[in-house]
């Protein structure tokens, strides 16, 4: 026989100990993303098909390179951080630890890549040599 009461025994567990802050948190990832992708299809999106030249000096401005960068590290981010809860509420347990590392690894992966590429566009236009 248990005396502990229902409410001790629930305590701790479900969407009381982090739900709200996750929601939260995804509330106000999701509005950046929908900022950050109306700037990426005003600014970016109409180098899509350009010569080489104009995307170039497109990307190199300013404002769209900060864009770009914010557009790469804020997707990944937003990405890793769904998946995640994918994993916790899908995969069997075991598993979804090692699919939470290699999802993530491979996220932050492809964030630095992005960001290198990025980079390289730069430092190359600065220099004034083909990337």
């Amino acid at each position: 026989m248990s005396y502990q009461t229902d409410r001790k025994r629930a305590a701790g567990k479900g969407s009381l100990a982090h739900g709200a802050d996750h929601q939260l948190e995804v509330t106000y990832s999701s509005y950046m993303m929908a900022a950050l992708v109306l700037l990426f299809l005003f600014r970016i999106a109409p180098l899509i098909g350009a010569p080489y030249e104009v995307v170039i000096e497109g990307l190199t401005r300013p404002f769209n390179f900060v864009i770009m960068g914010l557009f790469v590290v804020s997707t990944t981010y937003h990405w890793r951080f769904n998946i995640k809860k994918v994993f916790e509420d899908y995969v069997p347990h075991g598993w979804d630890f090692a699919g939470m590392i290699i999802t993530t690894a491979l996220g932050w992966f492809f964030c630095g890549l992005g960001l290198f590429a990025l980079a390289k566009i730069l430092i190359a236009s600065m220099i004034g040599t083909a990337v």
